[in-house]
């Protein structure tokens, strides 16, 4: 019967029949599960412990890992009740609720960390061993590779997870959690990493060059992430999408539906506000449904981009990780989503969200720059064959440089970019104009975009140069962009309302400055202007760089 499920598997997909037979072995299943139920075990008996009849009489506020009925006395002080035997009452559904919310996170750290760096680390002995490129050769589609590594490479880990689902789903229903809510949880869990696992992928892919870092950077990359929308408390701004990447979102959901902050003694500032919380102003605060609604559509809108990357970037490494069709999609499905985090109906009228809208768009260009921008010997193509190597049936319409660069996949990205922020700058001005700060909101965006396309611009000439690894001179030259002019111009105690100039040309207004002073109209058009100059000299030096790559090699040795 195993034989047969075996050449299903291998039938149906050969990358993950050969995942399993190389992992699926006694000694490691037995080790995986193991391990698990040990975990287990220690967890239960940590808690056991924590049962430790208090000391008689009374004792001052507060009283850790104490799971007896409390009763007040007084305003600061409690004392645990006795029942009729003189036996401490023990607060059952709280010492089970700890259970499931510690056992909860462990799984998922596990699940995502470890996971992560399993895939990463495999993709990159494979890159190594260069049986990658063996794989490539092979008649399978990127997406029945990379479903098969997903699905396989972590099997040991799912073993592990599915063994913990027992005591999970006891500890949550004995913490008085409905069955329904709890069975809710699961599908966020898969979804969640469906979506750190492809980028996982995608990031083992595009980073080669990085060696054996990259599983180390991958994954504590999505321990960062995690650690994040963990600790992150719920704003009720655009900010709240970071908690609904992970599981965690869910989780809040459960431990509110059963009142933790009233029965069970937890922290209310955790589950503060989650009631009124809305989506394009409509209430979803309440309902697990909703919540889970809404993981799906965060994480499923992101596991689709990245394998739409994968499908692209597999088959031909040189190539960019998405086309220039697909980034204009993405921004449109992102914007969507960010938006409908950041309105609110019952916030005051100067809160709009809009420096988490900002921060988020920073870091969605960001990746669309290192997504759409084409290497050296890419633009050195586009310069010298572009008309040859347009299709016969769009010559017409693609026989003018700037439809070029909108659709061409080898051509520079600024274009590209450009048109991707004014969509973006459709959907941020209209926010800006119910403020009190209205002014400085509006220049204050269109100043951050302006700077997005100088991280464009600067990204593309340094991979349009004769550098070794010139990825890392771009990531660390935009990074330096972005995060010293605002450390500098602090040192130097040059406040925005004593360099207004300074800051708006240099520093992401999304950092919550352009509200906190006055400026001058000529401010903000000087502002604007210097940033345009420093944008046209770029594009200038870009611009010679094409032309020159664009001449033959005669011309060239004529010339000279």
């Amino acid at each position: 019967m195993t034989l047969n499920l075996l050449d299903k598997i291998g039938n149906w997909n050969p990358q993950l029949f050969r995942e399993i037979k190389g992992r699926l072995k006694i000694g490691n299943m037995a080790i995986a599960s193991a391990l698990s139920l040990c975990g287990q075990l220690l967890l239960f008996m940590y808690f056991s412990g924590q049962i430790v009849a208090p000391p008689h009489g009374e004792y001052t506020y507060p009283i850790y890992r104490t799971f007896c009925t409390l009763e007040m006395e007084g305003l600061y002080e409690r004392q645990c009740v006795r029942n009729a035997l003189g036996h401490f009452a023990i607060n059952w559904p709280k010492w089970w609720l700890e259970i499931f919310e510690w056992l909860t996170f462990l799984s998922i750290l596990a699940l995502l960390v470890a996971g992560t760096y399993m895939l990463v680390s495999d993709l990159d002995k494979e890159e190594r061993r260069g049986t990658l490129n063996f794989i490539r050769l092979s008649p399978q589609s990127a997406k029945t590779i990379f479903l098969g590594k997903i699905l396989g490479v972590p099997i040991l880990l799912y073993l592990a997870a599915i063994l913990t689902v027992p005591l999970h789903l006891y500890s949550g229903l004995a913490a008085q959690i409905p069955l329904n809510e709890i069975l809710c949880f699961y599908p966020a869990v898969a979804a969640s990493c469906a979506l750190f696992y492809s980028g996982a992928m995608l990031f083992g892919l595009t980073t080669s060059w990085l060696g054996g870092f990259q599983p180390w950077l991958a994954s504590a990359t999505v321990f960062v992430m995690f650690w994040i929308s963990g600790a992150l408390q719920l704003t009720r701004s655009a900010w709240d999408l970071l908690t609904f990447l992970s599981p965690i979102a869910m989780l809040r959901y459960l431990l509110f539906g059963v009142g933790v902050n009233k029965i069970h003694g937890f922290d209310s500032v955790y589950f503060e506000d989650l009631d009124k919380w809305q989506w394009f102003y409509s209430p979803v605060g309440t309902n697990t449904a909703s919540g889970l609604a809404l993981s799906l559509l965060v994480c499923g809108t992101g596991t689709y981009w990245m394998w739409q990357g994968l499908q692209r970037r597999f088959p031909n490494p040189s190539a960019t990780v998405l086309s220039k069709r697909q980034s204009y999609w993405l921004v449109i499905c992102c914007q969507v989503i960010f938006l409908g985090f950041a309105l609110q109906s019952d916030l005051p009228a100067d809160n709009c969200n809009l420096s988490g809208l900002l921060i988020l768009n920073l870091l969605m260009f960001l990746a669309l720059i290192a997504a759409l921008t084409s290497d050296r010997q890419s633009l050195y193509d586009w310069a010298r064959y572009r008309k040859q190597i347009v299709p016969s049936n769009q010559k017409l319409w693609r026989r003018y440089p700037l439809l070029d660069l909108i659709w061409s996949d080898k051509s520079p990205a600024v274009v590209a970019i450009a048109i991707n922020l004014l969509s973006s700058v459709i959907i941020l001005i209209p926010l800006t104009l119910f403020q009190e700060s209205a002014t400085e909101d509006f220049w204050g965006v269109i100043c951050s975009l302006n700077l997005i396309l100088i991280y464009a611009a600067i990204t593309q000439l340094f991979l349009f140069t004769k550098t070794k690894n010139p990825e890392i001179w771009a990531a660390g030259t935009v990074g330096s962009a972005i995060l010293l002019p605002p450390l500098v111009l602090s040192m130097l105690l040059l406040t925005p309302d004593k360099a207004p100039i300074l800051w708006l040309s240099s520093t992401f207004a999304g950092f919550g400055f352009s509200s906190s002073f006055t400026g001058t109209g000529n401010t903000f058009l000087l502002s604007i202007l210097s940033q345009w100059s420093v944008l046209v000299l770029l594009n200038l030096k870009l611009r010679s760089q094409l032309k020159l790559a664009g001449e033959s090699a005669s011309k060239a040795l004529l010339k000279a």
